[in-house]
């Protein structure tokens, strides 16, 4: 067994136990691929036809507006998997485009090769349900999150997210928080003057 699938038969065992033969048969069904920094897994237009599991690196994933700016939906980092579903399930041109932040390198997977393991491996199954779940419950919060006000979105991603400061740049944080980047460093300024006080 390859060494590159170390990461994601680690991250499969946290949910679901596998036998040796079916982590051959599931590995066997992945895609390894290595994507450079600002490439392209996928573009607004192209039908999705794979799940991608961040090995190393970080991924964004992000739509465009009429007037041209950016809507970052989420981002991935290792251990995360990303795609676009909708695309997928019904093959229709996607909306989004998945792009590597970083030197990346992912396995792929497609529709047709999860839906026959689903088949043979039925904890295969159990494991994606769950992956879905929590994905599922990330967007509702999404939804939440992109009610409040900048204040409250700015906190609330330092207080969750705060480490992704360290690989992304400022441009893309404002992009995620639905804001500009000169609210962002409006925001950052006020949070820095507020921690001055408390000391």
């Amino acid at each position: 067994m390859s060494v590159h699938y170390d990461s994601i038969l680690k991250h499969i065992s946290q949910h679901v136990t596998l036998s040796d033969q079916e982590k051959n048969i599931f590995c066997s069904a992945l895609i390894y691929k290595k994507f450079r920094r600002k490439q392209y897994l996928l573009q607004d237009g192209e039908i999705c036809s794979h799940d991608y599991f961040v090995i190393r690196g970080c991924l964004r994933q992000y739509e465009v507006s009429p007037n041209g700016r950016e809507n970052t939906v989420q981002f991935a980092f290792e251990n995360w998997w990303i795609s676009d579903w909708y695309s997928m399930l019904h093959a229709q041109p996607s909306v989004y485009n998945i792009e590597a932040m970083e030197n990346s390198e992912v396995f792929m997977i497609g529709k047709n090769e999860l839906e026959k393991l689903y088949i043979e491996i039925p904890q295969l199954e159990r494991y994606f349900r769950k992956i879905f779940l929590n994905a599922f419950v990330s967007l509702q919060k999404r939804i939440l999150f992109q009610q409040k006000t900048a204040e409250e979105r700015y906190l609330e991603f330092m207080k969750n997210y705060g480490w992704f400061e360290q690989r992304l740049s400022q441009q893309h944080i404002a992009s995620f928080l639905g804001i500009t980047r000169e609210t962002l460093n409006r925001l950052k300024g006020q949070q820095y003057k507020d921690n001055e006080k408390n000391l």
